[in-house]
Parts: C-alpha cells; structure tokens; sequence
C-alpha cells in the first residue's frame, strides 16, 4: 500500500487542478476535482493510520470511518456534504445546472479546507516537520 505521502500529493493536484479549472470557468469539471481532492485527502489520513482504503466516493462515509480514529473530524461534516455529490453531479449530462462560478468556488473552499485539516492531522507537531504541502 502507498505511503499517506502519495495519497496527499494526488489530492493537492485535484485541489490546484479545480482552482485552474475555475479560473478557465470549466466548473463542473473543477468541482469534480473538489470532491475527488477531499477523497483522497481522507483516504491519506486512513492510510496514515493504517486502515484499509474503503472503495467509495461517499466522502460522509470516509468521514465517518475517520471519526472512529478522531472525533474532530465532525468539524468537516458541512464541507463533506456539499461536495460529496460531485463525484458524479456533474460527470454526465442530466437534469441538474452546471454549476456556477459562486458554486465553484465554495466547492474549493471546501475541499482545501478538508485537505488543510488533513494535513494538521497527520503532522508531526513535535519534530517541526514541514513539507511540501506547507504552501
């Protein structure tokens, strides 16, 4: 299994691939990369703690799993729950509106928020560790 490392380079790729997407006004497509940045940056915790990576795009059942290791988490309910949906909203053409820039963006603010959080979880506070997903 890949290290957590691995896990949070690919989610901050999704987060600055949907902050590109958006400036492009692509924003279904970047609200895609929202969601998938957050998947990944909760798997990378799970990893960090040695648990199997569920098979899922439900980021409220990722959330769920990361509790059961830190409570805190429930802290990113919200911002789980608005983007959980565009692993696949968005993907085909249906019903719903494209979404819009306002959308998009909240979308990011979300999923940077869960990829920060993350990132505080599995730091090492003790030995000043920096990285390069200190940016």
């Amino acid at each position: 299994m890949l290290g957590h490392e691995a896990w949070l380079k690919i989610a901050q790729e999704d987060l600055l691939a949907a902050k590109g997407l958006c400036k492009l006004e692509l924003f279904s497509s970047a609200v895609y990369h929202c969601q998938q940045s957050a998947e990944k940056s909760l798997k990378a915790y799970l990893v960090s703690k040695k648990n199997p990576i569920l098979k899922t795009h439900d980021l409220i059942k990722l959330l769920e799993v990361c509790m059961s290791f830190d409570k805190e988490f429930e802290k990113k309910f919200d911002a789980a729950n608005y983007i959980s949906p565009f692993s696949s909203k968005f993907r085909y053409p249906t019903e719903f509106e494209v979404p819009d820039k306002e959308e998009t963006q909240q979308a990011i603010s979300c999923a940077q928020s869960i990829f920060r959080f993350v990132l505080r979880k599995i730091a090492k506070p003790q030995s000043g560790q920096s990285t390069i997903f200190d940016r």
